[in-house]
C-alpha cells in the first residue's frame, strides 16, 4: 500500500530534485548486495559507525517492533532516530528522529551530495535513502538509531550499522523469489544481521526455527534471547482505538498496560519489543525498563489496523502476506460483526495469500477490489478469481 509520494514538491510547487533524482534510481527488480553501499559509506567516512543502532529483521513485525522500542526509547529521553521502511504516503517517513520525519529540503540536501558521486558511486534507492538516514542522524547526534531491515538481512543495507543489539521479529514465508522458499533459507537471510558478540533478541515460536538460531548465533558469540520464552502478554481487553494486556517478563512484572497500536498478533510484537529494550537496558546498565508501559502506550505507527477519526469507520491496514494478514482479520473480527464490515483490497501479483480470501469473504458484507496503479500489482481478473467473485464484489 505505497502511497504517490508527494515530497518531491514544496507546498509552493517547487521541485526537490534530487529526491526525483532518488525514485529514478527504483529498479524493475530488486538488487541485493553490499558492494555498493559500503563503498557510499566510506567515501563518507563510514557515518554509519559513529553512533550505536539497534538492527530490526524478521518477515512480519519489523515496523511496529521499531515504532514500539523507539518511543520507550524517547520516553527514556534519548534522542532517538528511526529508519522504517517502506514508507507510506512519504518517503520523509523513512528518516525519523524523535519522532518527527526529516523535513524535505534537508533530505533533498543530503541526496544532493549523493548525487554528486553516483557516477563513481552507483547505488540503488534503497541505498541511496540508507545514506541520506545514517549521515541525518550522525549530524544531528543522535543517542540510538533503530533500523528496520529493508529485506532480508544478510544483504541488506542496514546491515552495516553500528549494532549493538539485533532483533529478529520471526519468520514466516514471503520474498520468496529473494529470500527463498522455506522458514529455513528466510531465516538465514535474516541471520545475517548478527554479529560476532552482539545480542540477538528473536521471537521464534518453532522450536526448529529455535534450533537453528541458536545454533547460528552460538557459532558467531553471540548471545541469543527467545523473547518467546521470556515474555508473557495476555490480552485483557480489546476495543478499535486501544486495547488493554497484561505484560510479565523474566525480569518484570508491568502490570495493565495499554496500547493504541491494537490486536492480538501485536503482543508478539510488544513482546519483543519489551525484551529487545530489557536486553538494551543491560548493556548500558541504565534503568530504560522504567519507561516500558508509558513508551508502549506512545507508540504509533501508520496503517497499522490504524482507526481513521470519523463516521463511518475507516480501517487502514498495509498487511502484505498471509501471516498479517490473518492477524488483521482476527482483529477486524474481534471488534466488528462481519455484516458491517466492507473490505476494499488490492495487492501484488506474487503475494501468495493463503488463507486470507476466503476468511475475507466469511466476515465482511462485501469485498471490492482494487487493483494497485503499480508494476506488478495482481489485477481485477486475477483478483477476482482469488477471492472466488465476479464483478466489483460480492
Amino acid at each position: 500500500m505505497i502511497a504517490a509520494n508527494h515530497s518531491r514538491s514544496s507546498g509552493k510547487g517547487a521541485p526537490f530534485s534530487n529526491i526525483e533524482f532518488l525514485y529514478s534510481l527504483r529498479p524493475a527488480s530488486m538488487k541485493l548486495g553490499l558492494e555498493n553501499i559500503t563503498a557510499v559509506l566510506d567515501h563518507f567516512g563510514n557515518p554509519q559507525e559513529k553512533f550505536p543502532a539497534l538492527l530490526v529483521a524478521g518477515t512480519n513485525g519489523k515496523g511496529s517492533v521499531s515504532a514500539f522500542i523507539s518511543s520507550i526509547l524517547r520516553t527514556a529521553g534519548l534522542k532517538t532516530g528511526t529508519f522504517f521502511s517502506p514508507h507510506l504516503f512519504r518517503i520523509n517517513e523513512r528518516v525519523q528522529i524523535d519522532g518527527r520525519e526529516i523535513a524535505s529540503q534537508v533530505l533533498d540536501n543530503y541526496l544532493g551530495e549523493l548525487r554528486k558521486i553516483h557516477a563513481d558511486y552507483p547505488f540503488t534507492f534503497f541505498e541511496g535513502i540508507t545514506a541520506a538516514a545514517v549521515r541525518y542522524f550522525l549530524d544531528n547526534k543522535v543517542d540510538i538509531a533503530i533500523f528496520e531491515v529493508g529485506l532480508g538481512g544478510r544483504l541488506d543495507a542496514t546491515r552495516l550499522v553500528n549494532s549493538v543489539l539485533s532483533v529478529i521479529t520471526g519468520i514466516s514465508i514471503d520474498h520468496t523469489r529473494h529470500l527463498g522458499d522455506t522458514r529455513e533459507k528466510i531465516l538465514a537471510e535474516k541471520l545475517g544481521v548478527v554479529r560476532e558478540g552482539v545480542p540477538v533478541v528473536v521471537n521464534l515460536q518453532c522450536s526448529r526455527l529455535s534450533a537453528i538460531a541458536l545454533d547460528h548465533c552460538r557459532s558467531t558469540g553471540a548471545p541469543m534471547i527467545n523473547a518467546s520464552d521470556k515474555v508473557e502478554a495476555v490480552l485483557k481487553d480489546l476495543a478499535a482505538e486501544k486495547m488493554l494486556f497484561s505484560l510479565r517478563t523474566d525480569s518484570y512484572d508491568y502490570g495493565t498496560v495499554g496500547s493504541g497500536i491494537i490486536g492480538e498478533h501485536q503482543l508478539r510484537n510488544l513482546s519483543t519489543a519489551v525484551k529487545a529494550v530489557e536486553t538494551l537496558s543491560d548493556i548500558f546498565g541504565t534503568g530504560y525498563t522504567d519507561f516500558i508501559p508509558e513508551g508502549i502506550r506512545r507508540a504509533f505507527l501508520p496503517g497499522r489496523f490504524q482507526v481513521l477519526s470519523g463516521r463511518p469507520r475507516i480501517i487502514m491496514d498495509v498487511s502484505h502476506n498471509e501471516q498479517s494478514l490473518l492477524g488483521a482479520m482476527a482483529t477486524l473480527r474481534a471488534i466488528s460483526e462481519p455484516k458491517y464490515n466492507i473490505i476494499i483490497f488490492g495487492c501484488m501479483e506474487r503475494k501468495d495469500l493463503g488463507a486470507f480470501p476466503e476468511k475475507a469473504v466469511k466476515n465482511s458484507r462485501k469485498v471490492l477490489l482494487a487493483p494497485l496503479r503499480s508494476s506488478g500489482a495482481a489485477g481485477r481478473d486475477d483478483l477476482a478469481a482469488r477471492f472466488g467473485l465476479t464483478g466489483e464484489g460480492k
